[in-house]
């Protein structure tokens, strides 16, 4: 039996959505789970629709619901139905054509092909789960078009990669009442996800989606677009995945689903979340392709100033405190810049840190690092807490016409007792690894960069730092450095290498970082600024 099955949608596109199949004396079962040997992925077809089975010279229809959906030759049919030659079934949006004509030579599949449908049935989905190609029409209603709109105005502003990432989750977060948003983006159409944000109803971060493998598979590899409305699991409500298409392949994939028993996602929204990623696979590739010297149309030589005017303001020797050691390590991007860091022992005894990346031109990185620095050193003095501290520097930076992005950190140690308040804004690294080698992160990334949001109220929290801890301090540009292979060191990693050097002096501790990831930092390439501040309690 030859089967040739169609789906009816794209029936008017250039090139419609078409399968050719051959089964020989075996039950062939149809339905919308992914365990049928014909799989109809379609909300509106049951998981086991129906199946057919060989009956000698004729093969037998036998439908396993009752829907009354079903047609055979244009009649509605509900109980077993003999299948002929030239016959042609409907279910929902398909039309299954049948060719029982034994002088057709048909072609056996390949052994790729064999293992294909072995791999997809390895990741199967839920039945009714939508999935769709990447050349299928969609549509959208006018308030979500409006929603678009902000998004895309949004984006013009996004400078690097973390802002991207940053919008994107946050307006699918809120957009799609989402339980868990989440977008992971790498640099070629293959490998590992390098890049990546989420958002949660808790505000954290989280690293991998539920059913990450399959959505790996499905999105990146088979380049599907997938609704799933119910997933059956304790957990999740409805889930949407797709990938980030480049004229060279699959270089993201984001992904969204609902807490059980709430919002169910439809097909507008898997139409909403297409062309999100339609507006933003663009950008992410500019930012990733197109670093800082590039994108402002300026060569080497403005980078090189960046750098040489953040060397003369970079503190040329650390303050140290007794019970309290510091070190910092710092190396500027061979393609981007904008880095950060101060030192400062206040009048009162405590130690004030202050740890950030600025995203902006060339002239207006110069000019807000300066800044910076002036303000952190001004409010020591004035002993203002860290929370007051950016919300100050966030009304002096802040510019609609001359933009800006400062992800940063402002901590101040009482070196006597560990104690220390903490305030951070946008995308930086803080954690406190104890005296086993175990992080704890103690600050938000959720929260707006300084110079982004207009009058914002940034909160301040607290944070100890027992004998034998570490208190560290460090900015994105270590996720992006690349071994001499153009693998990214990634956040995982640097962390994992970071906490292995615990119990030590901060200094001993960024001598081994730095031995440890010698294929890295003396081999392979530094694209952005990276800062990395050490503060140490310890023991005795």
């Amino acid at each position: 039996m030859y089967l040739e099955i169609t789906d009816m949608r794209t029936i008017t596109d250039a090139n419609p959505n078409v399968w050719e199949l051959e089964f020989r004396n075996s039950p062939v079962t149809i339905g919308s789970g992914s365990d049928n040997l014909i799989q109809l992925p379609d909300i509106n077809v049951a998981a086991h629709h129906a199946t057919l089975q060989p009956m000698g010279d004729h093969w037998l229809y036998e439908p396993t619901t009752r829907d009354g959906d079903t047609k055979i030759n244009g009649e509605v049919v509900g109980d077993k139905t003999e299948v002929h030659d030239g016959d042609l079934i409907e279910v929902s949006h398909f039309s299954i054509k049948v060719t029982l004509d034994a002088e057709v030579q048909f072609e056996l599949p390949d052994p790729a092909k064999v293992d294909e449908l072995a791999k997809i049935r390895q990741y199967p989905l839920p039945p009714r789960s939508e999935v769709r190609r990447a050349d299928a029409d969609i549509g959208l209603k006018a308030a979500r078009q409006k929603v678009l709109a902000g998004f895309a105005a949004k984006l013009r502003d996004c400078r690097d990669l973390a802002a991207v990432l940053e919008a994107t989750v946050a307006m699918l977060h809120k957009e799609l009442s989402a339980r868990v948003a989440w977008m992971g983006v790498r640099k070629e159409p293959s490998g590992p996800l390098e890049f990546i944000d989420s958002r949660s109803e808790q505000g954290t971060r989280i690293d991998e989606p539920p059913n990450f493998e399959t959505f790996i598979y499905r999105c990146l590899t088979r380049q599907q677009f997938i609704s799933i409305p119910r997933t059956g699991d304790g957990e999740t409500q409805s889930v949407i995945a797709l990938p980030l298409l480049s004229n060279g392949g699959a270089i993201g994939l984001i992904y969204a689903d609902t807490r059980r028993r709430t919002r169910v996602f439809d097909l507008a929204d898997l139409d909403f979340v297409t062309m999100v990623a339609l507006l933003v696979t663009p950008l992410v590739e500019a930012v990733l392709h197109e670093p800082l010297g590039k994108a402002e149309g300026v060569g080497g030589e403005a980078l090189s100033w960046v750098h040489e005017v953040r060397a003369k303001l970079d503190p040329q020797q650390l303050p140290q405190w007794p019970g309290l050691g510091v070190a910092a390590y710092s190396r500027p991007g061979t393609d981007s810049a904008g880095d950060v860091y101060d030192v400062m022992k206040l009048p009162n005894g405590l130690a004030a840190f202050l740890v950030g990346h600025v995203t902006a031109a060339p002239v207006r990185i110069v000019q807000v690092v300066a800044q910076l620095r002036g303000a952190f050193r001004v409010a020591g003095l004035h002993a203002d807490p860290p929370h007051v501290q950016l919300k100050a520097m966030n009304w002096l930076l802040f510019d609609e016409d001359d933009p800006c992005r400062v992800d940063m950190a402002v901590v101040l140690v009482n070196p006597k007792s560990g104690a220390a308040e903490v305030a951070s804004a946008g995308k930086i690294g803080v954690l406190v690894i104890d005296a086993k080698g175990a992080p704890r992160k103690v600050v938000n990334t959720q929260t707006p960069a300084v110079g982004t949001t207009k009058n914002h109220d940034y909160a301040g929290g607290s944070v100890r730092l027992h004998e034998g801890e570490t208190l560290a301090l460090f900015t994105r540009g270590w996720t992006t450095v690349c071994n001499e292979t153009g693998k990214a060191l990634g956040e995982g990693k640097f962390v994992e290498t970071l906490c292995d050097g615990f119990g030590q002096s901060a200094g001993a501790a960024i001598s081994e970082l730095i031995s440890d990831l010698t294929a890295f930092l003396k081999k392979g390439r530094v694209p952005d600024d990276i800062t990395l501040l050490l503060v140490h309690r310890p023991s005795g």
